[in-house]
């Protein structure tokens, strides 16, 4: 059971992250997906920023416990499944500036628009 907790938290995860990244450019499509948006860039970016624990991050580490799985890195859910995976370590706060430059263009366009 904590198994299946520990992936299905590492899944709305993923989707969030997607939907944090891509969300704007969704809203070019279907604009009631810009207010969802924009809270879910804002926690991002709050995020990104604060290095505050994420609530998905405590959930999936607590299940992972319990099924005698690691934690996830000390720095969270992007640093464990993202960084030296998808792109280099030492390259996170570029990834971060460029993603953040990504969602703001896509608003840009949007209210152009």
């Amino acid at each position: 059971m904590h198994r299946l907790l520990a992936c299905v938290s590492c899944l709305a995860h993923m989707v969030f992250v997607g939907f944090t990244v891509i969300g704007g450019f969704l809203a070019w499509l279907v604009p009631a997906l810009l207010v969802p948006h924009l809270a879910a860039a804002a926690w991002g970016g709050r995020m990104a920023i604060t290095r505050a624990a994420c609530p998905l991050s405590r959930i999936e580490n607590w299940a992972r416990r319990r099924a005698g799985k690691p934690q996830l890195h000390e720095r969270g859910f992007v640093a464990h499944y993202f960084e030296g995976k998808v792109y280099p370590a030492r390259w996170a706060r570029k990834v971060e500036v460029a993603v953040g430059g990504l969602v703001v263009s896509s608003w840009a366009v949007l209210a152009a628009r």
